[in-house]
């Protein structure tokens, strides 16, 4: 409890997104001692617990981090990639749970005349290896995840995020609102500012992508463009704030 007492403590010190990360931190390591004391009840020590219990962390990371990706997706392509993301988390599980049980086996037998006796028999709990188990494991670790993050996005007063980048060999700071598209040109990109200002990089637009997150779209190869920036929409078009108007490409109208 002292500990706990101490990182509400520490986490009302910080500034807002730094005070997210520690709850989320937080959150995490919480589950993964309750995971701990669950396993205990299935023959293994607690720091045998507390080693399988990390060991669930990859793939709910993953699960964390595509997520919120795949749920801006059609929904006909939304619910096959759900199901996909969930079987290649539940693969990466399988693997380091019998890894993790081969150091743990490994280990018992150095130090059974210690500790277990003479006898260590294979302890691989079946409970451990089930799907379904592991499943309702990783959508509470992720899934708890998500709903924390969006609970404090509207609750926590967070300060406006911006991205730096290096524009003619100069450092740029923009503020996500003040960026009004990203435009790919040949073997560099254009940062279009709702100022009018333009800036260089040499970033790929795929990465800007990834790096801006959902609060911008991609409307076409060349084009990636802010969701607030958007006033009217056509079957193949689109009109921004300043009054241009941007193409939708056949690949990405669905998604958009």
């Amino acid at each position: 409890m002292a500990t706990v007492g101490f990182v509400i403590h520490f986490s009302l010190t910080l500034g807002s997104k730094m005070k997210q990360r520690v709850i989320i931190i937080a959150y995490w390591a919480l589950m993964v001692l309750l995971t701990a004391y669950m396993l205990c009840s299935l023959s293994y020590s607690f720091s045998e617990s507390c080693l399988l219990g990390c060991l669930l962390l990859p793939g709910g990371i993953v699960i964390k981090f595509m997520l919120p990706k795949i749920l801006l997706q059609p929904q006909k392509n939304r619910i096959i990639n759900l199901l996909l993301l969930l079987l290649t988390a539940l693969i990466i599980e399988f693997l380091l749970i019998f890894v993790g049980h081969g150091i743990l086996l490994s280990l018992r037998n150095e130090l059974r005349d210690y500790y277990f006796g003479s006898n260590s028999e294979p302890f691989v709990s079946g409970l451990l290896v089930n799907p379904v188990f592991l499943t309702i494991l990783l959508i509470l670790f992720a899934g708890g995840d998500y709903l924390l993050t969006e609970y404090l996005h509207k609750h926590l007063k967070q300060a406006p995020p911006s991205i730096t980048f290096t524009s003619d060999r100069k450092p740029v700071s923009l503020l996500y609102s003040d960026i009004l598209y990203v435009e790919s040109n040949d073997t560099e990109v254009w940062i279009h500012s709702t100022d009018g200002q333009k800036y260089r990089n040499k970033t790929p637009i795929s990465q800007w992508e990834n790096l801006l997150g959902i609060e911008f779209v991609r409307i076409h190869r060349s084009f990636l463009v802010s969701r607030s920036q958007i006033t009217k929409t056509d079957s193949d078009s689109l009109t921004l704030t300043d009054g241009q108007t941007l193409p939708i490409s056949r690949k990405y109208r669905e998604q958009f």
